[in-house]
């Protein structure tokens, strides 16, 4: 005699979505910064192996030119850039295994590791054969079209650190006027205005790469991002606490990749 098997009814849970709202917020319970990770941002080049579509590191629509995010693995278009809000900035000396085979070590602006390094060939070389590279790092803000943001680490080197040095001189040049006094002017914080970063081929006798091209959004009488964005107040106040936080080491950064150019 055939059994005929009774079908097992299975209840449906009615999911409220006002739930959501309730819990909005409480991913990073217990979190500070220090138990997160700052990405680096960097820029593609031809033979990076984000672009290359056999290497395990391709990242789906990576080209030579675009602005890589080393945490989240994303690319960025490069000619479009991306708006950044400088916090911080630091001289870094960085470490490498011979022919940048890896990183060895972040020795900060600590400039004692130079000791008894030579210069071969225009590479800094320590005694056991290791590279050392100065980089120009910037602690930013990268700031979306809807407003948000999140912060990442900028590094520049070799060729790059003219880049860095004029980015300094416009940081350092900047004059608004005094909030109370007529006729007086103030260097603000670096965080007062922002900057569109984007990218552009380069070349030299050694061969070609792409760069930086940095260029200022908000000038002296705009009244910076506190008045040119629509959260501007509170992007202020955040970066002027997340520049604390770097200050006191508060603040951990991905490890950092290699530029060659």
């Amino acid at each position: 005699m055939n059994q005929v098997a009774k079908k097992k009814e299975t209840s449906v849970t009615k999911f409220d979505a006002s739930i959501l709202i309730d819990d909005a917020g409480t991913a990073s319970e217990g979190m500070t910064q220090e138990d997160m990770m700052i990405p680096r941002l960097s820029i593609l080049q031809a033979q990076s192996p984000q672009v290359n579509k056999r290497d395990g590191a391709y990242v789906e629509g990576a080209e030579a030119g675009h602005i890589y995010d080393s945490v989240g693995a994303e690319a960025f278009d490069g000619e479009k850039g991306i708006t950044v809000i400088p916090l911080s900035y630091r001289r870094a000396y960085i470490e490498w295994k011979p022919d940048r085979g890896g990183f060895v070590a972040d020795h900060g602006n600590d400039a004692s590791v130079l000791e008894g390094c030579k210069n071969i060939d225009g590479k800094i070389l320590t005694q056991d054969g290791n590279e050392i590279s100065t980089n120009a790092e910037y602690f930013v803000f990268v700031v979306a079209e809807d407003g948000s943001h999140s912060p990442a680490v900028l590094s520049m080197t070799s060729s790059q650190l003219k880049k860095a040095r004029r980015w300094n001189s416009m940081i350092n040049r900047l004059q608004i006027p005094h909030p109370s006094e007529k006729g007086v002017t103030i260097n603000p914080a670096m965080f007062w205005t922002a900057y569109k970063l984007t990218t552009v081929p380069e070349e030299n006798d050694k061969g070609s790469w792409f760069g930086w091209n940095i260029e200022m959004l908000y000038d002296a009488k705009s009244g910076g991002i506190i008045k040119q964005m629509s959260n501007g107040a509170n992007l202020y106040l955040e970066a002027r606490e997340f520049k604390s936080k770097v200050a006191s080491g508060d603040v951990k950064t991905a490890q950092p990749d290699d530029v060659p150019f």
